[in-house]
């Protein structure tokens, strides 16, 4: 069945230029076209990593071996929609996972990108409930977005106020439920958090994480960044950030 649905998707796409949607792709067929945007762009250790999402919102992770990058790949903007052709499709394996998507794109020597015209103006954030982080609802392997006013900065390990020379930094977030989550925050990210909150002049701060890593134990439940992955936006301008300000506000005007 599946040797029959690969050659009717391999005549579609020899009839016309035809564009498929990330959560049709398959190891199967060699002959992909997709149209996506950049949400992030790093590297993991000496590989260039990807995360891509298409208009309907479905997310894929693309690994470009560092054999594979050129004058193309250096450009390639966060925030950017682009076209991607001839690249090949595998399992995801390892303790990484970034997104659901069971196979992750990998660059080969045809592979061919092009910048495009975005297809919509959406962010694709995807925050999950702090609640079903704590009832062990979710996948700890997967990645999540989070969002939340900052309402504590410090270390345990620590005496004194915050300072941006900490090897690591804890911050705890509260959503609009009252419900609270603590971030850790490695020395790779504490010090640009650090010297990026301390400057903010607004007194409610909304800390967005995307792309966060889980840490739930018996005992713990919260989040961390994972490698060079994590994302940390404070008072970022999307419509999530501004709806939760707007909120946080309105009970400080009614509590005055």
């Amino acid at each position: 069945m599946a040797h029959l649905l690969s050659n009717a998707i391999r005549n579609s796409i020899r009839k016309r230029e035809c564009f498929f949607s990330v959560s049709d792709l398959n190891p199967f067929v060699h002959e992909w076209k997709i149209k996506v945007k950049i949400l992030r762009k790093f590297y993991l250790y000496e590989t260039l990593e990807l995360i891509l999402v298409d208009e309907k919102g479905q997310n894929i992770h693309a690994v470009i071996n560092k054999e594979y990058e050129d004058r193309r790949t250096s450009k390639i903007v966060e925030g950017n929609w682009i076209s991607i052709t001839n690249f090949d499709l595998v399992p995801v394996t390892g303790a990484f996972r970034p997104v659901p998507h069971r196979f992750k794109i990998v660059w080969n020597s045809g592979t061919t990108i092009k910048d495009i015209r975005p297809l919509c103006s959406a962010e694709f954030f995807s925050f999950v409930a702090f609640e079903d982080i704590k009832s062990g609802s979710l996948d700890p392997t997967l990645c999540v977005d989070l969002i939340g006013r900052v309402v504590r900065v410090g270390n345990g390990r620590e005496s004194g106020p915050p300072a941006s020379d900490w090897n690591e930094l804890f911050l705890e977030l509260e959503n609009e439920e009252g419900e609270r989550l603590q971030c850790r925050l490695p020395n790779e990210y504490s010090n640009a958090f650090f010297n990026e909150w301390r400057n903010c002049l607004d007194n409610i701060i909304i800390c967005v994480l995307r792309f966060a890593r889980l840490e739930v134990t018996r005992d713990f439940w919260g989040a961390t960044t994972v490698y060079t992955c994590t994302r940390i936006l404070l008072n970022y301008r999307c419509v999530e950030v501004t709806r939760m300000r707007d909120v946080f506000y309105a009970r400080r005007e009614a509590d005055d």
